[in-house]
C-alpha cells in the first residue's frame, strides 16, 4: 500500500457513535426544515431544486476528502470532527441569515441577469452546512472504516431521530427556530466529539449551542423568512402564524371589497405563503350570519345543491370554512369537513373560533384532520354531495417535497371511491383552474365506461368564471381562467336541474362586481357543444385517439402516477419551456397553473446533478492516476456505490408514495415510514457487521433477499392495506411499521459491507465512495420523480430492484477488474 493509500490506526469510542448521531440528526434536521422554509420563502417546485442541488454538498464532502490528504490521514481525529462540528453550526445559522438576504427569484433567472449571480450564491449558502457535515461523517467512515457498520448504524438512527424530531420541533419553534435547533445540536455533538482531546473546541460548542437555542426562541424575530415577491404577499404583518411539518399559515386580516361584499374586516389564511383562504367575519355567530344572509347569489358553491332537500355533504379540504357555511345555507343535515392540514383546524375551530362564530361546532358539522381520499376510503357513509373547492397547496408536502404535489383526490381510483360514496341522485362538485377541466372529463369517461355507463354526456357539466380586468393575464385578454367549475352526477342531470345551476351562476347576466365577469358554461348537456374539447371527451368512439391528438396531458391521473396537475408531456419539453418559465418574474403565480414548472425544475436538477457528479467524481480518479497511485476496482466501485445510492432512494419514495393513502396523513406517513426504514437500515448496519466472513460472500447473500423483501413488500402491501384501512390510525401506523421493517434491516447491510471492502483496497477511496452514493441519491430522487410521473411508481420499484442487482453484479466481479488493472 502506498503512501497515497496508508491511513493512521484510529480508534472508535462510544463518543465517535454518539457524535454521528448527533451530527446526522442535525444534518437531517436541517435538510427537512429547510425544505418547508424554502417551499414558503419560494415555491415547492424551486425549494425542492435548491435543497436537492444544496444535498450535493453532502456528495462533494467525499469528494473534497478523498483529495484533502492531509486531513484524511495525519490530522487529531477528535479535533478535526470537533472543529468541523463546531463549523456546521456556526455556518448553518451564518448561511440562513445570508440566505434572507439574497433576492433570488427562479421565474426571472433569464429575465434578470443579476439572478445568474444570485442563484449560485444561494446554492452555495445552503450547501455549506452540508458540506462541513458531510465531511465530519466521512472523514469517520475514513479513519474508523473498521468499525463502519456501527458507526454508519449509528448515523442512520440519528437520521431515523431526526426526521421524527421534525414533528416537534417545527411546531415548536418554527422554520427559522428549527434552523437554530439543528445548529443548536450540531455544536452539541462538537462538544461531544472534542471532549477529551479538543477542550477549548468543547466549551466553545456548548456556549454557542446554549446561544443557538436561545436564538431558536426568537428566531422569528431575529430570523424572519423572506418570501419572494412573486408571491404576492399582503404588505401588512399576520395577525397569527403556526407552523407544521406540512406546512406554514399564516392569517392575515384586511378591508372587505365594498363591490362583492359588505363593509368589514376579512381574514385569510395563507398556506405556504400563498394559496389563500379566507371568510368573512361570523360573529357574533354562524346562525345570526346566516339569518342576516340569505340571497343564494353570497354563496358560492349552490350548484352542488341543486335539487338537494337537506343533503348529507362531504367537503375535501373545508379550509377556512366557506363552503361549509354554504351547505349550512342550503340546509345539509350533515357535514363532513375533511382538511388534511391540522393547524389550519385548530387555528378555525379553537384558536379563532369567536371570528369563525362557532362554524365548525355547529351540530351538523363533523370536523376531520385527513387526507380526503383517504377519509372517503374509509368511510362506510354516501353523501349526497361531495365538494371540494380549489384544493390546491403550493406548500413542500410531509414527503419532503420529494413528490412534487401528488394529488390523489383526482385520480381515476379516487373517482371510483366517491362514485360508490354517492346516494343514487349524488353529484361530485370540484373546481379547478380552466385547463384542468378536460382532464376531469377524461377521467369521468373512463370511469364511466368501466361501469358500463354509456350516456356519460348527460352526467357532466363544466363552467368557468373568466378572469377579471384586474386579473394577472400572462397569456393575452384569452388566457384561461383561475377558477373553473365541474360537475359529476351519479344519474342523468334533469333539465331542470340544469336550468337552476345556470340560474345560481348568473349565465348570461351581468357580472355580480364591477371588475368581474358572467361565468361562461363549458359544457351542459343541454346545449351543443360540437367540436369542443368536452364534446370530444365524452362523446368520441376512441376517447385515446383524442387523448393522442392534443398538446397537453389529458389520460387520467392514476394512484400509480397520482400527478394530476402535470400536465405537459416530457416530449414536447425544449429551450422554449424552459425560457418561458423561467422568465415570469411577477407573474409567476399564475404560471404554476398553465406552466411545466415542475417538468422544467426536475430536468433542469437532473441536469445540474450529473454535470457536478460527474466532474467531482472523476477528479479524484485522475488526481489519483496523475500521482500514480494505484486504485483498482474503481470503476466497479463506482457502479456498486452508485446503484446503491440510486436503488435506495428510489425505494424510499415509492414507499412513501404507497403508504400515504394508507396512514391517510402525510404528516404520519412521512414521520412513520422515513423514521422507520432509516432506523431499521440502522438496525441492519449493525446487524451486517456482526457476523464475521468475506465482505462479497455476504453481498451474494443480502442484495438477492433485498429483492425478495422488495418484491413481497410490492405484492402484499395492497392486499394488507385493503384488509386495515378501517382500523384506528394507531393499528395502521403498527401495520406499515412491520411491513416496512424486513426490507428496512436489509437496505442497511449493503453499504458499510462495501466500504469495509472499499477501505481494504484503499483508505483513499472510502471517502470517494461516500461522495459517489450521495451523489447517485440526489440524482436518483430526481429520476425516481421522473420516471413516476411518465410511467408510475411501480416502474420506480422495478428499476430500483434492477440498480442493487447492477450493484452486486459490480461488486462480485470487482476481484476480476482489479487482476486486469494489476
Amino acid at each position: 500500500m502506498s503512501d497515497q493509500t496508508r491511513r493512521p490506526e484510529s480508534v472508535v469510542s462510544r463518543r465517535h457513535f454518539a457524535g454521528i448521531f448527533l451530527i446526522s440528526l442535525a444534518t437531517l434536521l436541517l435538510e427537512l426544515s429547510l425544505t418547508r422554509v424554502l417551499s414558503v420563502a419560494l415555491w415547492y417546485h424551486f425549494g425542492f431544486l435548491v435543497i436537492s442541488t444544496a444535498l450535493l454538498g453532502f456528495g462533494t464532502s467525499g469528494v473534497a476528502l478523498a483529495l484533502w490528504t492531509s486531513l484524511r490521514e495525519r490530522a487529531p481525529l477528535d479535533r478535526a470532527l470537533a472543529a468541523l462540528s463546531l463549523a456546521f453550526g456556526v455556518v448553518t445559522v451564518l448561511s440562513f441569515w445570508l440566505m434572507q438576504r439574497v433576492p433570488f427569484d427562479p421565474f426571472s433567472l433569464l429575465s434578470d441577469r443579476r439572478q445568474l449571480l444570485f442563484m449560485p450564491l444561494y446554492y452555495v449558502l445552503i450547501a455549506a452546512p452540508f458540506f462541513c457535515s458531510g465531511l465530519a461523517i466521512a472523514l469517520l467512515f475514513t479513519r474508523g472504516s473498521r468499525g463502519v457498520n456501527k458507526l454508519y448504524a449509528f448515523d442512520l438512527v440519528g437520521a431515523g431521530v431526526g426526521c421524527a424530531a421534525l414533528a416537534l420541533v417545527m411546531p415548536a419553534f418554527g422554520g427559522s427556530g428549527s434552523v437554530a435547533v439543528a445548529a443548536a445540536l450540531g455544536l452539541v455533538a462538537a462538544t461531544v466529539f472534542g471532549i477529551r482531546q479538543a477542550r477549548r473546541l468543547a466549551v466553545a460548542g456548548v456556549v454557542l449551542a446554549a446561544g443557538a437555542l436561545a436564538l431558536a426562541c426568537v428566531a422569528d424575530r431575529a430570523l424572519p423568512i423572506s418570501v419572494t415577491p412573486n408571491k404576492q404577499p399582503p404588505p401588512t404583518p399576520p395577525i397569527y402564524t403556526a407552523w407544521n411539518t406540512f406546512s406554514r399559515i399564516d392569517v392575515y386580516e384586511r378591508p372587505q371589497n365594498p363591490q362583492t361584499h359588505a363593509p368589514g374586516m376579512r381574514r385569510f389564511i395563507f398556506d405556504a405563503g400563498t394559496a389563500a383562504t379566507g371568510i368573512e367575519d361570523l360573529r357574533p355567530g354562524v346562525r345570526d350570519y346566516l339569518s342576516r344572509h340569505t340571497d343564494d347569489a353570497e354563496y358560492n358553491s349552490g350548484v352542488a345543491y341543486v335539487g338537494k332537500e337537506r343533503p348529507k355533504i362531504l367537503i375535501i379540504g373545508s379550509g377556512g370554512g366557506a363552503q361549509v357555511l354554504d351547505a349550512l345555507h342550503y340546509g345539509a343535515r350533515s357535514i363532513t369537513a375533511v382538511e388534511i392540514n391540522p393547524i389550519i383546524n385548530d387555528t378555525v375551530s379553537r384558536r379563532m373560533n369567536d371570528y369563525w362564530g362557532d362554524l365548525f361546532n355547529q351540530p351538523e358539522v363533523r370536523l376531520v384532520t385527513e387526507e380526503g381520499r383517504s377519509y372517503v376510503r374509509r368511510s362506510g357513509e354516501q353523501y349526497d354531495a361531495i365538494v371540494s373547492v380549489h384544493t390546491i397547496s403550493n406548500a413542500a408536502i410531509a414527503s419532503g417535497a420529494l413528490s412534487l404535489a401528488e394529488n390523489y383526490v383526482l385520480t381515476r381510483e379516487a373517482f371510483e371511491d366517491y362514485l360508490d360514496h354517492l346516494t343514487p341522485d349524488g353529484v361530485i362538485y370540484f373546481t379547478r383552474p380552466e385547463a384542468q377541466i378536460p382532464r376531469l372529463f377524461a377521467t369521468a369517461r373512463e370511469v364511466f365506461a368501466a361501469r358500463g355507463v354509456t350516456d356519460t354526456a348527460a352526467h357532466l357539466y363544466a363552467y368557468r368564471i373568466p378572469p377579471g380586468t384586474q386579473t394577472f393575464q400572462t397569456s393575452g385578454t384569452n388566457r384561461l381562467s383561475f377558477t373553473a367549475g365541474f360537475l359529476l352526477k351519479k344519474t342523468p342531470f334533469t333539465p331542470e336541474e340544469l336550468r337552476r345551476m345556470n340560474e345560481l351562476l348568473g349565465v348570461g347576466r351581468p357580472a355580480r362586481s364591477a371588475n368581474g365577469n358572467p361565468p361562461e358554461v363549458l359544457y351542459s348537456p343541454l346545449e351543443p357543444h360540437a367540436g369542443s374539447i368536452y364534446d370530444r371527451l365524452v362523446n368520441a368512439p376512441d376517447v385515446k385517439a383524442v387523448y393522442a391528438s392534443q398538446p397537453f396531458e389529458l389520460a387520467p391521473a392514476t394512484d400509480d402516477r397520482p400527478f394530476f396537475n402535470q400536465h405537459t408531456r416530457w416530449s414536447s419539453l425544449g429551450l422554449n419551456t424552459f425560457r418561458d418559465v423561467f422568465t415570469q418574474e411577477k407573474q409567476g403565480r399564475m404560471a404554476l397553473e398553465d406552466r411545466p414548472v415542475a417538468e422544467v425544475t426536475l430536468v433542469t436538477l437532473l441536469l445540474q446533478s450529473v454535470v457536478v457528479a460527474a466532474v467531482l467524481i472523476l477528479l479524484p480518479l485522475a488526481r489519483f492516476s496523475r500521482a500514480g497511485t494505484r486504485v483498482p476496482g474503481r470503476w466497479n466501485y463506482l457502479a456498486y456505490f452508485a446503484g446503491l445510492g440510486l436503488g435506495f432512494i428510489m425505494i424510499e419514495i415509492a414507499l412513501l408514495q404507497r403508504f400515504t393513502l394508507f396512514l391517510g396523513q402525510p404528516v404520519y406517513t412521512f414521520a412513520v415510514i422515513l423514521a422507520s426504514l432509516l432506523l431499521f437500515t440502522g438496525v441492519g448496519a449493525y446487524a451486517s457487521g456482526l457476523r464475521p466472513g468475506p465482505a462479497r460472500g455476504k453481498l451474494l447473500r443480502i442484495i438477492p433477499a433485498i429483492l425478495l423483501a422488495l418484491l413481497l413488500t410490492a405484492l402484499l402491501t395492497p392486499a394488507v392495506f385493503s384488509a386495515a384501512l378501517g382500523l384506528a390510525l394507531a393499528w395502521r401506523v403498527v401495520i406499515a411499521v412491520l411491513l416496512v421493517a424486513p426490507l428496512g434491516v436489509l437496505l442497511g447491510m449493503p453499504f458499510p459491507t462495501g466500504l469495509r471492502l472499499v477501505g481494504e483496497d484503499s483508505a483513499a477511496l472510502v471517502p470517494w465512495a461516500w461522495g459517489v452514493n450521495g451523489f447517485f441519491t440526489v440524482i436518483g430522487s430526481v429520476g425516481a420523480l421522473i420516471l413516476g410521473m411518465a410511467f408510475g411508481f411501480k416502474v420506480v420499484l422495478v428499476l430500483a430492484g434492477a440498480c442493487y442487482l447492477a450493484a452486486l453484479a459490480a461488486i462480485v466481479t470487482t476481484k476480476g477488474a482489479r487482476a486486469g488493472e494489476a
